[in-house]
């Protein structure tokens, strides 16, 4: 059995020890990104009032994600309040929304935490005043909450890990032949980045040949497709005996797609999340070695409305976390009935 590599054990301590408000625009010497959502007046027609607040707000994910928050709202008969900041890098901005749902009398409210002091605190607060609080996505390392509807980021890590090494022996490559893959994220200090982190490194290490090697040289772009396309060309130029390239988020997969199609690299396998426009693109286009994991954020948005609706009435919920599951898109699959109308919705 191989060692694990320094980036593992390097994700693994980030794991153990992860335990001024932006009000506008972010700098835009530092990334490229819409203006955080704040809420709508609040509406007084004696309706139950929602509030459901992400860690971003532009991405087709997170648009998933809400509409099926509303689609469940309007089954429920109740008003649905919407807010997020730019991106995760934003934990101030994120407690303060979840604090003003709190302030505005909110009758149950839906989180997409980060794992930092300030958002357990406002998880805490809404807890102590006894208001329903279920998180969508991500989970705190507290238990600060009545249900989570997540995904498993290490085996999505694992499940990433596996299509690359499915997209490099697609390509021909030898399990002798010295070649290396690079890896772009939103930010290291995301637990979710970290759990899906270990999980491919955890996966390639036990799995694959030793000959292909995963670079440490993970490159980080707070959030910004532009700077994910940049590095990604960074990293075709820099590294000769590059094969592959993986995006453990959406921003990263949007820049690396555009980057290796731009650059017409058609020997560099692409790995990303969320099944971007950029990505279905490659998949869709066959020539391309591409693959991207999924997961179910429709289902999330959905589903949480549903439980904040049996908390409201009273009802105890017989789970806590509750896993929505992931599934690969690739070009041996996106054709099939399963994964399109796994897609469609």
């Amino acid at each position: 059995m191989k060692k694990l590599g320094s980036s593992l054990i390097i994700v693994l301590l980030f794991i153990c020890l992860l335990a001024g408000i932006r009000t506008g625009s972010v700098d835009p010497e530092r990334r490229k990104l819409s203006t955080y959502q704040t809420f709508t007046s609040r509406l007084d027609n004696g309706k139950p009032d929602i509030y459901l607040i992400t860690k971003g707000y532009a991405s087709h994910y997170w648009t998933d994600l809400r509409l099926g928050a509303m689609e469940a709202a309007q089954e429920l008969d109740c008003n649905i309040y919407m807010g997020g900041t730019p991106s995760e890098e934003n934990p101030e901005l994120l407690a303060y929304l979840m604090t003003e749902a709190l302030r505005r009398g909110a009758d149950a409210i839906i989180v997409s935490p980060t794992n930092v002091s300030s958002v357990v605190k406002a998880a805490k607060q809404i807890q102590e005043a006894d208001v329903p609080l279920v998180f969508v996505d991500t989970i705190l390392n507290e238990q600060v909450f009545d249900a989570c509807y997540e995904t498993d980021n290490v085996q999505a890590g694992k499940l990433a890990a596996r299509e690359m090494m499915s997209l490099l022996r697609k390509q021909g490559r030898s399990e002798t032949e010295k070649l290396s893959v690079g890896i772009g994220v939103g930010m290291m200090e995301s637990q979710t980045i970290l759990e899906r982190l270990a999980g491919f490194q955890e996966y390639w290490s036990a799995n694959a040949p030793e000959a292909w090697v995963v670079l440490e040289n993970i490159k980080c772009n707070q959030g910004d497709a532009d700077l994910a396309q940049s590095q990604s060309y960074e990293f075709m130029e820099q590294y000769k005996n590059l094969a592959g390239l993986v995006a453990l988020n959406n921003g990263s997969s949007i820049g690396t797609a555009l980057a290796v199609k731009n650059s017409g690299r058609k020997d560099v396998a692409v790995v990303g999340f969320d099944y971007s426009d950029e990505m279905r693109a490659m998949i869709n286009d066959h020539t391309y070695y591409a693959s991207s994991i999924v997961q179910r954020q429709y289902d999330m948005g959905y589903e949480s409305i549903k439980a904040v609706g049996q908390l409201m009435a009273g009802e105890e919920l017989p789970y806590r976390y509750v896993d929505m599951g992931i599934f690969q898109v690739n070009g041996d699959n996106v054709d099939s009935l399963y994964v399109q109308e796994a897609l469609g919705r």
